[in-house]
């Protein structure tokens, strides 16, 4: 079994971190770019439903994602195709933020497609993961420079005459 997951902690609520997650105009903006999902049966996201997940740069190498699990929490879906098993996203609050998983544990019975998965096509899909998350914590929370932490902010300058 393949194993690849990642987190982030943003400054929001999970209702924003929800809709982020399942409203197709919103994904477009944080998705990555060489990853395409096409609903088959029902509405993006929606629970029973059923999409197509084609990775650009393998052409027509696509999977069958079906939403099993959905709640106000988390989406649970199940891969049929040339990848098969599992990707989770979670997500729960954390003080004044909201921490997101995104799980995914598959197998490739390709002995050729496995090979290169298990080379270089795992460390782009961790990468490409790790942007995913990124780009959703800049879209919801905006640019670093933007963002309130505790520890920036404004700071008073004394002025001696």
């Amino acid at each position: 079994m393949i194993v690849q997951e990642e987190w982030v902690s943003i400054r929001t609520t999970p209702d924003v971190v929800e809709r982020h997650l399942t409203q197709p105009a919103l994904m477009v903006r944080w998705r990555s770019p060489l990853i395409q999902l096409d609903p088959i049966e029902g509405e993006l996201m929606a629970l029973e439903s059923t999409h197509d997940l084609r990775i650009l740069p393998l052409g027509m190498v696509s999977s069958n994602y079906k939403v099993i699990e959905r709640d106000d929490q988390h989406i649970l879906m199940n891969i049929k195709g040339v990848w098969e098993g599992q990707e989770l996203w979670r997500w729960f609050v954390d003080g004044p933020r909201v921490v997101v998983q995104n799980r995914v544990e598959y197998e490739v019975n390709n002995q050729g497609l496995r090979f290169l998965v298990l080379g270089l096509g795992r460390f782009i899909a961790d990468l490409d993961m790790r942007v995913q998350l990124f780009r959703l914590r800049e879209l919801i929370e905006g640019p670093p420079a933007f963002r309130y932490t505790e520890t920036r902010g404004p700071q008073k300058i004394n002025v001696e005459d």
